[in-house]
């Protein structure tokens, strides 16, 4: 039904009409009751009668509040940023797609509601309200991943009037196709290219207060009165650069008290994930946020929205002693919505790069509890603290399996009908042994570089991309950056991982591609690298976290041969028993005790000259003390390796 105007006040108060609009009209009798063109007061004049006599039921009730006094002007009255386009910052970093809903008013409405939207000068922009629907209700009708519904409302300068479709929290899409003037958080100086963007105000006028939590700006007492108070299934957060759209009770229960707390984590996480893309360091931070969401179907994923999580996970990710412990799938979505493409996201890694940021940000928050050697999986030997790393350095170093393919608990058949594939862990390991090396055993040492991937992904996001470049030209590449960033000769380890290792293969991932390395691509990136020089350490394929010190601190290897170890022989499996953990061992193996061999980084398992078993120092081990060293049939000697490639016979 359209909406029949009648006049309106001078000074441009200018309404933009939908098709559908109230049933009463706005008339300028109703409006000179209020005291400025922004209807942000009334006018001192209005009497009680004047305003029972209103046309409008809508601005009716916005006056009797204003006349009680209980009319917060704060939050309905606002100033909006212009950010970047995020399709088009998506484009300037390789990424997936940052925020579409920045700018939240904390106005809830509900299907139906009237809206009236008074907008100041927009001085040409293109500027929406945007109700979008994230609450349980949704669930019944999402056929999808993402089923969210949402409503567009285009504005122009004056007066906005319409009726909402789609209920929900809103948002006021402002957003510009060319860089804004403050698009970099750590860089405020305007540099070359770049547009200054005013802020708009807008008042928001029906619908229901539930408020915004801004981190830079609330405590967490008004945290605690938004939730007390909200109207909506849903929460609007913004930190510095995380925004989250969590459910409220989900909120009350994990996080009550705790929301700044809950914000710092997020940003630091989102933090973490931007040094390691380069984006510190070269001063290139966006103003936009990533977004978190809350969904109600399904687990957690990324998709064009940002990372989206399941209400039942937030026992976990809106409790802050929680996501500290573990911030894995947090840091795994978002690494999803971070993963360069295609320079560091090519066939096979899809699953894999993304678990850079992952792997260290639980480092970080959790050093003396590293995931990947601390985790309990299966290797070829049975269930292992530590399987992960111990099945990548079976696979790669003794059965030398190209890097795509390397079997591990997740995958063991690495041939399929469809592809080959392997262990989207095992293929992490090496990217996880370079960031150790660089950013903590380089510590006090000329190789440091805590922005050793920063580095990388700067040139990777800004290298120019092109349509017949092959997948193995982007793991080439991102060898040879490595070597270039570290200044250092990797050739050895990258061989020793397998990843300059020749390989023909249909490679699995979400769209599966051949993966071609020659002899010859080998040789070149060899040549290439051969101006830098070797690492100190020849054997930084043994790496882990368990060993980092003896690497920084470069100690030296000691040991007795035929001391320092159990013998344990058995038939069939056999139990560990090593701190809290249970853990299956089959077949004979060497219990060593690590304080025996002093500043051991590995020990290897021979039949001759041959290496068939390899243990990371700490291997099967909860608490450091001891490592397995397995014994297969025909085996003839077991070595301990330190970190400048010393080996000792363990056994007589």
């Amino acid at each position: 039904m359209k909406q029949h105007l009648k006049k309106f006040v001078a000074l441009s108060l200018l309404s933009t009409v939908s098709a559908h609009l109230y049933a009463q009209e706005l008339s300028q009798k109703d409006l000179q009751l209020f005291g400025n063109t922004q209807l942000t007061k009334l006018h001192k004049k209005a009497s009680q009668s004047q305003i029972e006599q209103m046309n409008s039921s809508l601005l009716k009730e916005t006056a009797n509040s204003m006349k009680g006094g209980a009319y917060d002007v704060k939050e309905r009255f606002k100033s909006y940023e212009c950010y970047l386009n995020p399709q088009i910052l998506a484009q300037e970093l390789k990424t997936s797609g940052y925020s579409q809903f920045e700018n939240p008013t904390g106005i809830y409405f509900a299907a139906g509601d009237s809206a009236l939207l008074w907008v100041g000068p927009l001085n040409g922009a293109d500027v929406s309200l945007v109700v979008q629907e994230w609450g349980p209700q949704e669930k019944k009708e999402a056929k999808g991943r993402r089923g969210e519904r949402n409503g567009h409302y285009k504005l122009k300068e004056g007066l906005n009037v319409f009726e909402i479709k789609e209920g929900g929290n809103s948002y006021i899409r402002y957003y510009a196709d060319e860089v804004p003037a403050d698009h970099f958080r750590n860089n405020k100086k305007k540099s070359k290219g770049q547009t200054a963007f005013a802020p708009v105000q807008v008042h928001v006028v029906g619908g229901r207060v539930n408020g915004v939590f801004n981190a830079a700006k609330d405590d967490n007492k008004r945290w605690n009165q938004l939730l007390d108070n909200a109207v909506s299934p849903v929460m609007d957060v913004v930190g510095e650069q995380t925004q989250l759209i969590y459910s409220v009770a989900s909120l009350k229960r994990e996080a009550y008290g705790k929301g700044i707390e809950l914000v710092a984590l997020y940003d630091s996480l989102i933090g973490h994930q931007h040094q390691i893309m380069g984006l510190k360091k070269y001063n290139r931070i966006p103003k936009n946020h990533m977004l978190g969401r809350v969904i109600w179907n399904g687990f957690m994923h990324a998709d064009g929205l940002g990372a989206a999580f399941h209400d039942n996970t937030m026992v976990d990710l809106a409790n802050v002693d929680k996501l500290r412990i573990n911030s894995w799938g947090v840091a795994h979505e978002f690494g999803h919505v971070n993963q360069v493409r295609p320079n560091m996201k090519w066939v096979g890694t899809t699953e894999v790069t993304n678990n850079i940021f992952s792997v260290w940000s639980q480092y970080y928050y959790n050093e003396h509890a590293p995931k990947l050697e601390r985790e309990v999986l299966r290797d070829y030997d049975g269930l292992k603290v530590g399987g992960r790393i111990t099945a990548y350095m079976e696979s790669a170093f003794v059965h030398e399996q190209p890097w795509l393919t390397q079997a591990g608990n997740d995958r063991w058949d690495r041939e399929r009908p469809r592809d080959w594939g392997g262990d989207h862990f095992v293929k992490l390991v090496p990217f996880w042994q370079l960031q150790l090396y660089f950013a903590v055993a380089g510590k006090d040492n000329q190789w440091y570089n805590p922005d050793f991937y920063g580095d990388i992904y700067i040139q990777a996001i800004d290298d120019t991309v092109t349509k017949d470049k092959e997948d193995s030209y982007y793991q080439l590449a991102f060898i040879k950056r490595a070597c270039d960033v570290a200044k250092l000769d990797l050739t050895d380890f990258f061989a020793q991982s397998r990843m300059l290792h020749p390989i023909d293969l249909w490679v699995d991932d979400y769209t599966c591609a051949q993966m071609t390395i020659k002899p010859a691509d080998i040789d070149a990136v060899k040549q290439y690298a051969s101006k830098y020089p070797k690492p100190t350490t020849p054997v930084l394929h043994y790496l882990t976290a368990n060993s980092v010190e003896q690497y920084r601190k470069q100690l030296p290897l000691s040991g007795e041969t035929g001391k320092g170890y159990t013998l344990c022989k058995g038939e069939g499996a056999k139990k560990v028993v090593d701190g809290n953990i249970n853990a299956t061992i089959k077949g004979d193996y060497l219990l060593v005790d690590n304080s025996a061999w002093k500043n051991a980084v590995a020990f290897e398992t021979y039949a001759n000259d041959k290496l068939v078993k390899v243990a990371f120092v700490g291997a099967g081990s909860n608490d450091l003390a001891s490592t397995v060293v397995h014994l297969p049939d025909g085996y003839t000697t077991v070595k301990a390796v330190g970190f400048d490639g010393t080996r000792l016979e363990v056994i007589d």
